[in-house]
């Protein structure tokens, strides 16, 4: 099956949404949709690897799609992300009855379209093309509230994606101009030729343009901002799919154009004051959405410090702890989606006023995860984190990793102290039978990849030796042998 198919789907659904919306099939359409893509993409974990799509010629003049062991584990993160939201929305329209359906599906499926167009394609151009269908989606969803908050964060966001796009699309035209083509192969063996001193203003363009979408320390100061304005099922998409999606590319590009030699320390001094500056700040926040962006913020730090390791070892880890954040962060905004609703406040007191065995375990469940606290999933991806830097004999990436983890246990523990404290005032809080099974589902692959961390460990080692050795997918994007 063609992977043209994962952004065919969504155009087609998005011209036909308001017939949809007619008949009253909008809400089964959209999750029939990323059904289907999902389904597609399991049918890609069985296929072997590097595919690519072609559109009429081949690479490098023509556009292709290239589908390798890196894309491959976040387009899994995605599509499933996107089918679960999707299951979602039904409750919470339901809960919402004015919200305009018609609007959010139509941006929501454009977003997870837009997010595999970054990580399937193969030329420098289309990926920005991606990239801005993505920011648009995002600026449009982040304002769904219509209120004073949401159209501050949509407008906060528009003018900071926008000049993170000037930055790359700046690159990229200095790219094309040093090199004459935007075909990421070409690129890759060509940007050593570039003069040194416009290499270095490229890559300072897209670290600016990149590490602003992805939430690096100095350039995240607007994404707490944005999860307080935006709904508890956007918040979830823009932690579980967009901050991966710019993450992706990214490192996609670090790798491909051979910057690891040059740039991996600076790359890791940002991610750790990422991790540092992120979890003190979220010490003091009475939001619970603004404290649980600042979490994300923290890993995204620990994320980046592993990434740039150049090691398979570290990297592994990093990606499956970068799988199993997304599942946890996606259990935890959803859960507060529920809790928000009911007891009318976005204040962390809530945390501790709900009554759910259910909900408290789940969220119990996602916390410790997180944490890194055994037996769950979020323990296996830090301790290979650490124990990648162990080996490469950076003990001081372990013992700041596990101080500043500290810190994060911090607010962690006293959560769960408030929900478990018998002696607040409590509302009782019912779970429908689908926002039960979605919740399900997440808290138990969080147990699942925790005691069996092999059935995802293939796909992680995979994604790494992918990333760290591009060879096949340089020659797929070069159209060697096509």
């Amino acid at each position: 099956m063609s992977l043209g198919y994962y952004f065919l789907l969504p155009v087609i659904f998005s011209f036909l949404t308001p017939y949809f919306k007619k008949i009253g099939l909008l809400r089964a359409s959209s999750i029939l949709l990323n059904l289907l893509l999902f389904l597609q993409t399991l049918v890609y974990t069985m296929m072997s690897l590097p595919q690519i799509s072609l559109f009429s010629i081949k690479p490098p003049l023509g556009i292709a799609f290239i589908l390798d062991g890196y894309s491959l584990l976040f387009l899994l993160i995605f599509t499933f992300s996107g089918l679960m939201v999707s299951l979602y929305m039904p409750w919470f329209f339901k809960a919402n009855p004015r919200r305009d359906e018609a609007r959010f599906y139509l941006f929501f499926n454009m977003l997870i379209a837009g997010s595999i167009g970054m990580i399937l394609s193969c030329d420098i151009f289309n990926l920005y093309i991606f990239f801005e269908i993505t920011g648009i989606c995002s600026y449009t969803l982040s304002a769904y509230n219509k209120d004073k908050l949401g159209l501050e964060s949509g407008i906060k966001y528009l003018i900071i994606g926008s000049i993170a796009s000037i930055f790359i699309v700046f690159a990229i035209m200095l790219i094309y101009l040093q090199i004459g083509t935007v075909n990421l192969g070409l690129i890759a063996q060509r940007f050593h030729q570039i003069d040194p001193k416009i290499s270095v203003l490229i890559v300072l363009m897209l670290f600016i343009g990149f590490g602003t979408k992805a939430e690096l320390f100095p350039m995240n100061f607007w994404a707490p901002d944005i999860y307080q304005g935006s709904i508890s099922p956007v918040n979830g998409l823009f932690s579980s799919v967009v901050a991966k999606a710019y993450l992706f590319v990214f490192f996609h590009l670090f790798y491909l154009f051979g910057l690891n030699s040059k740039y991996m320390l600076f790359v890791m001094v940002i991610g750790a004051i990422t991790f540092l500056v992120s979890e003190f700040t979220a010490l003091n926040q009475t939001n619970v959405k603004r404290l649980f962006a600042y979490s994300t913020l923290g890993q995204l730090g620990i994320l980046f410090m592993a990434f740039s390791t150049n090691s398979i070892d570290t990297v592994s880890g990093a990606l499956f702890h970068l799988t199993s954040h997304s599942i946890s962060k996606l259990l935890i905004f959803l859960t507060l989606g529920i809790l928000i609703h009911k007891l009318k406040s976005m204040k962390i007191d809530i945390l501790g006023g709900f009554k759910s065995t259910f909900l408290t375990i789940v969220l119990v469940i996602s916390f410790l995860s997180v944490l890194g606290i055994p037996p769950f999933s979020g323990f296996i991806g830090k301790i290979l984190i650490l124990k990648g830097f162990a080996l490469s004999h950076n003990y001081a990436a372990v013992a700041f990793i596990l101080l500043v983890s500290i810190v994060e246990a911090i607010y962690f523990f006293r959560i769960i102290a408030m929900m478990l404290d018998k002696s607040r005032a409590k509302v009782i809080v019912n779970v429908g039978v689908m926002n039960y099974a979605i919740l399900a589902v997440l808290a138990a692959l969080i147990v699942l990849f925790g005691i069996y961390p092999s059935l995802l460990l293939h796909y992680t080692d995979l994604a790494a030796n992918a990333l760290l050795h591009p060879t096949n997918y340089l020659t797929y994007a070069l159209g060697v042998g096509l």
